[in-house]
């Protein structure tokens, strides 16, 4: 009888966390769909997109963005499983490659966006096309400027 209790105990425990793990998840996508939202928002408004324009340059944008954030949720496991083992068990060697690899993740970025630079050109004028990186640094800082306002600091 104890095992029985012990085994659905087990069993609930698990579904439990499931359960939490997949509404943490859906609550994940749920915020970078509205961050997405609020990001076409605020670039159509701050480039000046027309209606066609937008429709286009969405679909690419959001491409790219898609690429630059696997790369980077690959960069922060990385970072965590080195951050998160024990004091001295981590080598020489391990950083070095841990380092190396951060590294390669900044060029394989950069050369994701220069790939879809040529892309975006098609779609936006060369004024649009230059103040597009401001778009994005000045969303980014809008961002923290909310967090920040509201106490939302991670």
């Amino acid at each position: 009888m104890k095992r029985i209790c012990t085994i659905f105990t087990l069993v609930a425990l698990i579904c439990l966390t499931s359960a939490t793990a997949s509404a943490q998840n859906r609550d994940r996508k749920q915020f970078r769909d509205d961050i997405r939202e609020y990001k076409h928002n605020y670039f159509k408004q701050k480039l000046d997109l027309s209606r066609e324009q937008a429709n286009s340059f969405f679909d690419l944008y959001d491409k790219m963005d898609d690429a630059i954030t696997a790369l980077n949720d690959e960069a922060r496991t990385l970072e965590t499983r080195i951050y998160g083992a024990p004091d001295g068990t981590i080598t020489d060697i391990e950083y070095e490659v841990a380092t190396r690899t951060l590294i390669e993740v900044k060029e394989k970025e950069a050369a994701i966006e220069k790939e879809y630079y040529d892309k975006f050109n098609e779609i936006l004028n060369k004024k649009q096309l230059f103040e597009l990186r401001k778009v994005e640094r000045d969303f980014t800082m809008q961002l923290l400027k909310y967090q920040h306002k509201n106490g939302k600091k991670k």
